[in-house]
Formats: C-alpha cells, sequence, structure tokens
C-alpha cells in the first residue's frame, strides 16, 4: 500500500470535529421543569397549596361575615333613621328593641366567624398568642401574608355601637347612635377591602400551585364556614346554604375583578 493510501486510511478513522453543545436559558430550563413537574405533580406544590387553600377559606369566611354584619347595619342605619322621623314614642322604643337585636346578631355572626379554629374579626389573640394570621407562599417562609386580626364586635374595642339606653325617646341619643354606625360602617368596608385584596393575592398564588402539582389535588382542609369545633349555639347566627353559596358566588365575581378575570 502506498503511502497516500495509508494517510487516506489514517483521515478515515480520526473522529469528527466535536459540536458545540447549545447554551440552555434560564427560561428554558424553568420550562422543562415545569413539564416535568406537571407530568407527575409536584407533591411539595400540593402540600403547600392545601395549606394556602385552608387559609383562603379561613380569609373568606370572614369576608362572608362581614358582607352579614354590613347588612345588619344597612338595617340598623334605616331603623335609626325611621326613628328619627317619628315623635311617637311607642314606636321609637319598638325601633330601638330592633336595633338592640341587631347588635346581638353583629356579634354572633363575628363570633361564629371561624375556620379552620381562627377567626380575624373577633379581636382575639389566635391561639392565645397572635394578632396577625401569618400565611407562607412558599415553602421556605422566604414570601408571606401577614393579616391583622381585627376586633367588629359592638363593644368600645370593635364597631363602638352604643345601645339604646334611652329608647330612642331623646334625639340627641338618635343622633349619636346614627354617627355611630356610619363610622362602624366604613369600618367595616374598610376591613372587607383589605382581605379581599389578600385573597385576590393568595387565589393568584394557589392558581399557580395548581398547575405545579398537576394532577394532584389541591382543596381546603374545611370548606368555607364550616369548623365542627365553632358551631354557634342555638339562636346565634349561622349562615343557610343557599346565603353561603350566593355570597360565595359575589366573593368570586369580586376576586376575578381585582385578578383582571384570570383564573
Amino acid at each position: 500500500m502506498g503511502i497516500l493510501s495509508r494517510l487516506r486510511g489514517k483521515a478515515k478513522l480520526e473522529p469528527p470535529p466535536a459540536e458545540e453543545t447549545p447554551s440552555v436559558t434560564p427560561a428554558a430550563l424553568q420550562r422543562a421543569l415545569r413539564a416535568t413537574a406537571q407530568a407527575s405533580g409536584s407533591l411539595t406544590a400540593a402540600e403547600l397549596g392545601q395549606r394556602i387553600a385552608t387559609a383562603l377559606s379561613t380569609i373568606e369566611t370572614s369576608v362572608l361575615a362581614i358582607d352579614a354584619v354590613t347588612e345588619r347595619l344597612r338595617e340598623a342605619a334605616d331603623l335609626v333613621a325611621d326613628a328619627g322621623r317619628n315623635d311617637d314614642v311607642g314606636r321609637r322604643a319598638l325601633l330601638a328593641g330592633r336595633y338592640d337585636d341587631l347588635r346581638s346578631e353583629i356579634d354572633a355572626i363575628v363570633g361564629s366567624a371561624s375556620h379552620n379554629r381562627i377567626n380575624l374579626i373577633s379581636g382575639r389573640r389566635i391561639g392565645g398568642q397572635h394578632m396577625t394570621f401569618d400565611i407562607a407562599l412558599d415553602d421556605d417562609g422566604r414570601s408571606g401574608i401577614a393579616i391583622q386580626v381585627v376586633n367588629l364586635t359592638t363593644g368600645e374595642g370593635g364597631l363602638a355601637l352604643s345601645p339604646p339606653r334611652e329608647a330612642f325617646a331623646d334625639d340627641a341619643e338618635i343622633a349619636a347612635i346614627s354617627g355611630e354606625i356610619e363610622t362602624a360602617r366604613t369600618r367595616a368596608a374598610a376591613v372587607s377591602e383589605r382581605f379581599a385584596d389578600h385573597a385576590a393575592l393568595i387565589s393568584d398564588r394557589l392558581s399557580r400551585l395548581r398547575d405545579m402539582a398537576g394532577p394532584r389535588p389541591i382543596d381546603s382542609h374545611l370548606p368555607t364556614g364550616a369548623d365542627a369545633m365553632d358551631i354557634p349555639e342555638a339562636g346565634e347566627y349561622e349562615l343557610g346554604m343557599a346565603e353561603v353559596e350566593d355570597k360565595l358566588r359575589a366573593l368570586a365575581d369580586r376576586l376575578n375583578s381585582r385578578t383582571g378575570g384570570e383564573s
């Protein structure tokens, strides 16, 4: 074999030049990781999502209760206005009695607004220690929300709605209580808006966790408003199922409007 033939044979045995490995962008890597997680479902995302779903139900329970309190405050305002238009002492006394009943109903609603043993609007410490409801939005606790417990009872530390001690016989009492009701309505509306903002943010995070969890279910430990350890006593306020469903739909519409209609 000639020299040229041997050289040609050697050239055939040499490996081809190595090709450059294409670089992987961070965005492409994240897409690949999400696709892998969605295929099998992330257990971590499902567990975190379940805790967040339970926290969201706790906030929803408070918002539903505040809506019910707001309805009572609206009726209370109408009663006081009616008393101011009437000179009949007997009529005023009847209206004062109904107003006192509304105060009791508000306290019962607020006292029954527990979910998962947590009440955000009764002014009581959570677990006897904390005045904030802390919700971790990631597994390492670096991101979260702290919701301040508020007092929406009718007492001095809450809505501060005075009892009708003079049975609305005195115009000055009617005017004073009317002012208290308006202040209470403003406070309840502000708390409801703040809680709804928190709920919208948590709902958005929960939606992303459901995508990461894939087929693994994410559900609240307890349905909204259901807390077997905090069932109201007989005669206390309790939402009927039809009213709960109507209010949940209204709350869902409110949250959708805050997140731009995204699911």
